[in-house]
């Protein structure tokens, strides 16, 4: 994958040498950002390959959420559907943030696929909560789309059950997910809402000076 994307990184490079429009510049540089991150989302998929333990730090939700929708948002469905982030400030766990911007670029990627083209709506909510007797931060992503099929439900994080979800998908998303989340000593899990749509639910450690009261509403 490294090699066309070299390739593709280095056309679009010369395509903002040469193309003076300020429309075309501001769209080229977006692609320019957006190669960037695949170079380091395919380092952090041979790090994940390799079982290698990526250094970790305090890493804000709200941003890492923010950062995400705007990757996944090259996608032309998403000027039709509204992304609600109200991750509260300062709930922040204990990961690495390249990671977490892939983990959310998956997950916010899932639930824009299965939300209708208009009047689709992704809601991202936080909350403190305790995993294994420790302070840890729940991050929960929900959907107005369809649901998971129950037969499909028990098996989600499943490489290629995706597929079954999303035409476009690899099928290796969520697997990539939950594998990322496990190597952060961290929880994922899968469940369709009451009133409609799906939620996929994260949670993970949060750092110890980070975890000792709920900030401020």
């Amino acid at each position: 994958m490294n090699t066309p994307l070299a390739v593709l990184h280095g056309s679009v490079e010369k395509l903002i040498e040469t193309i003076p429009d300020s429309h075309a510049q501001s769209r080229l540089a977006r692609m320019l950002r957006v190669t960037e991150r695949l170079r380091r989302i395919s380092t952090g998929l041979l790090d994940f390959a390799r079982q290698r333990s990526a250094a970790l730090e305090r890493v804000e939700i709200r941003p890492i959420v923010d950062e995400a929708w705007h990757l996944v948002s090259i996608d032309e469905k998403a000027a039709g559907v509204t992304l609600l982030n109200e991750t509260r400030p300062g709930h922040a766990v204990l990961a690495n943030p390249d990671r977490m911007v892939q983990v959310f670029v998956n997950l916010l990627r899932n639930a824009l696929h299965a939300v209708p083209a208009l009047g689709g709506q992704i809601r991202v909510v936080s909350a403190l909560t305790n995993s294994g007797g420790r302070p840890a931060i729940s991050v929960a992503v929900d959907d107005n789309g369809p649901g998971i099929p129950p037969e499909v439900l028990p098996d989600v994080f499943e490489a290629f059950v995706t597929t079954r979800l999303d035409a476009q998908g690899t099928g290796l998303g969520l697997t990539v997910v939950e594998g990322i989340i496990h190597q952060h000593e961290g929880a994922i899990s899968a469940a369709n809402l009451p009133q409609g749509g799906a939620r996929l639910e994260v949670i993970l450690p949060a750092p110890p000076a980070a975890s000792s009261q709920e900030p401020p509403a």
